[in-house]
Parts: C-alpha cells; structure tokens; sequence
C-alpha cells in the first residue's frame, strides 16, 4: 500500500485502545495509593472475578502497546522516506482539501508520549520511579511537537487563503488538524500536571492554554462551515468518507481532558478550587460526546447494517475507533 500520512491513524487506534484499559484500571479497580505498577497487583484486594478481568485488561493493554510501537516505527520509517525521498509533502500541503492529513503523524506521536508515561510505565517500574527527571526531556519534544503542530496549522491556513478549491467537497476528515491539536495539548497537560518544578509546569501550562485557545477557535470555525456545508449540500457524503464524522468526538474528548488537567495544575500550584469547574466539564464533554455518537448510530444506521461489512477499508473508519 502506497504510504500517505493517514496510516499513522492505525498506530493512533492502537494507542487508544492500549489507554483505555489503563485508564479504568488505574481510577476504578486500583484503589490503593502510590505508583501504579504491575509489580504490586498482588496487593490489590480484589474478587476472583474482578481479578480475572484485570488480568485479561492488562494482556489487552500489553498487546495494543506492542501494536502501537511497532505500527508507529513502522510507519516513522516510511514518513521519513516519504518527506526526503519524494515530492509528496509538497504535493499534499497545497491541496486544501486533504493537507489535514499530514497532522496523523503528530497525533500518534503524542499520544506514543501519552502512552509511555502512562501505560508503558504500568509494565516498567523505572519509568514511574523516574517520572520526575524525565519531565525535562519531556518538556523539551512537546516543545519541539508544539512549534511543528503551529507551523504546520499557519502552513494550512495560509494554504486555504491562496489555493483554489471547492468549499462543498469538505468532509468531517478535515478536523485532524483539530484531533492533532488535542493530542499536543493533552501531552502538555500531562506534564504540566506531573512535574515538580515549577519552571517546567509552568512552561507546559502555558504552551498547552495557548495550543487549547486555538484548537477551540479552529474546532468551532470548521465544526460551523461543516455543517453549514452538509445542509446546504443535502447529500450525504461518499460511502468512504461516512464514517469520518465520528471525528467530531476525539477532538472535543482531547480538547475538553487538556483543558481539565490544566485546571488540576492551577489548583495543584495556586491552590485554586475547580471542583465546580472540572465537575461542568466533564459533565459537558460526556453529555455532548455521548449526544453525537447516539446521532450517528441513528444517522448511519443503514451504512453499519448494510454496507459497513462489504465496502472496502477506508481511512476514516479508523475515526470509530
């Protein structure tokens, strides 16, 4: 398969799905206090039942890690052919209806950093034991991401201010620019949050509000000219492109997460109270997420019954996921 920047949303599934075991492991069957590591699951006090389930959780949370690693070497191999041995950079960044595609990359290279510092340290004690010093070198690749992510966005927007296209071919793919600035964003956050030294979460804090204001501004701009396209269109998109407005729900999950750990930091170093704030937004981001997702199940209920199964792979339905 000829590469384009899309199959990175492969790794990028992969990397969810190895999150999501973590994650229920770590706030609802862990209760214990300190690290949190495989080495002292002898320690958890928990039913027969319940210790079968995690058991089978963190064998699918190990095998989703190994997938995305070797998917995410894989495929940098190939990105770097791509950008120094072709023209297709160049060809990709010009076409305003596409160029979101090269943001794939990003996004599953933040949420790579996501999962070591999340469940790959459940696996390696060390990691966790030594999260502290490695905040530094943390800092240093968001930084690097972060001016990349804003370049690449100037790049684009520049691109649909000089370039020629057609308004109506704008499909919901279009928003990874958007998913690209909340894996970013919620990387930072993540290290804002767990740094000691102030200077670092300060730094980190202050990169990721400035990231979240403008993937809120572009999500609410291109969220609006989208629907404004679709209604005015009256005509549901290709088959292939279909599944791509599920990418509504990652971007604003992402978006919604960072601006919520951003808020654990003020509270953590200015001793702020957000438990009003943190409870509205996560509230909003599950009612408003939940909403579309039962939208669509409703609004594609004859592409999952009849033609999900037969029609050929397409890189949007990675948006499911």
């Amino acid at each position: 398969m000829k590469f384009t920047p899309l199959k990175f949303q492969g790794s990028l599934a992969a990397a969810g799905m190895a999150l999501m075991p973590f994650n229920f492991l770590k706030s609802t069957v862990y209760k214990g206090e300190g690290v949190f590591t495989l080495s002292k699951i002898s320690s958890w006090s928990l039913s027969s039942f319940e210790y079968s389930t995690t058991l089978l959780l963190i064998v699918l949370m190990f095998a989703f890690i190994a997938i995305h690693l070797i998917l995410t070497v894989i495929f940098l191999k190939e990105l770097f052919v791509w950008l120094f041995k072709t023209n297709g950079f160049n060809e990709l960044i010009k076409n305003p209806l596409s160029n979101s595609a090269i943001f794939s990359p990003l996004i599953s290279i933040s949420m790579t950093m996501v999962v070591i510092l999340g469940p790959v340290s459940f696996f390696v004690p060390q990691i966790s034991a030594n999260m502290h010093s490695l905040m530094l070198p943390g800092l240093i690749f968001f930084i690097f991401l972060w001016v990349l992510l804003i370049s690449l966005e100037i790049k684009v927007v520049k691109t649909m201010f000089t370039e020629f296209f057609e308004y109506d071919k704008l499909n919901f793919g279009w928003l990874l620019d958007v998913l690209a600035i909340g894996a970013v964003s919620l990387y930072g956050s993540g290290i804002a949050t767990s740094s000691n030294n102030t200077i670092i979460g300060s730094i980190a804090a202050f990169m990721t509000i400035v990231s979240l204001l403008i993937g809120i501004v572009v999500f609410a701009l291109k969220i609006a000219l989208l629907f404004h396209q679709q209604i005015k269109s009256k005509v549901m998109p290709d088959i292939h492109l279909l599944p791509a407005y599920f990418l509504v729900i990652p971007p604003m999950c992402l978006l919604w997460f960072s601006f919520y750990k951003v808020l654990v930091y003020v509270n953590k170093v200015y001793v702020f109270d957000i438990s009003t704030i943190s409870f509205m937004i996560i509230v909003f981001a599950y009612v408003t997420t939940i909403s579309w997702w039962i939208f669509l199940i409703v609004l594609l209920n004859d592409y999952f019954k009849n033609k999900f199964i037969t029609s050929d792979f397409s890189p949007a339905q990675w948006g499911m996921v």
